[in-house]
């Protein structure tokens, strides 16, 4: 009986060094090709929410190849047309004025255009007290414009542009 008890461990013994040696083998991955290594996608996730890579452009200034020029000419183009409304009030003023309107304009993805808010002097108010409502009429009569796009997609996009006043 003593035999067959001893004879018994060592099998018990050489089975689980056996398994362990197994499971070394099989969890080394010193036979894995090292020449073809795993290739991870970079992903970037650092989105700026607060820029676009393409401004809003105005229906004209989009054929311009410079980015950057599509910009300026956008705000020209954009700034022209409100001078335009502007003037078209004959607003009779009786003090110089050289001043700036600020005109926050909001572009939604589908490139409607929105006025948000204006900041102006008091000068300005009482010179030309109803600004307010002159330069909202003249933004709900700017073109649609293509939207501005971030990563390709076409985003809202909010900008303030200046508008200098001088007589």
């Amino acid at each position: 009986m003593y035999f067959h008890i001893v004879n018994f461990k060592r099998i018990l013994k050489q089975l689980i060094a056996l398994l362990i040696l197994t499971g070394l083998v099989l969890s080394c991955t010193y036979f894995v090709n090292n020449t073809e290594k795993a290739t991870i996608p970079v992903v970037d996730t650092i989105i700026d929410f607060n820029s676009v890579d393409v401004f809003p452009l105005f229906p004209s200034c989009d054929s311009i190849p410079s980015e950057e020029k599509q910009k300026i000419c956008s705000q020209i183009k954009l700034s022209e047309q409100l001078y335009a409304s502007l003037l078209s009030y004959n607003l009779v003023i009786s003090e110089k004025i050289n001043d700036t309107i600020f005109i926050k304009l909001h572009v939604d993805n589908k490139g409607n255009v929105s006025l948000v808010n204006m900041k102006f002097s008091d000068l300005v108010k009482n010179q030309i007290p109803n600004i307010d409502s002159i330069v909202e009429i003249g933004v709900g009569k700017l073109p649609k414009m293509s939207p501005g796009l971030k990563r390709g997609i076409p985003v809202t996009t909010e900008f303030t542009l200046p508008i200098v006043l001088k007589n």
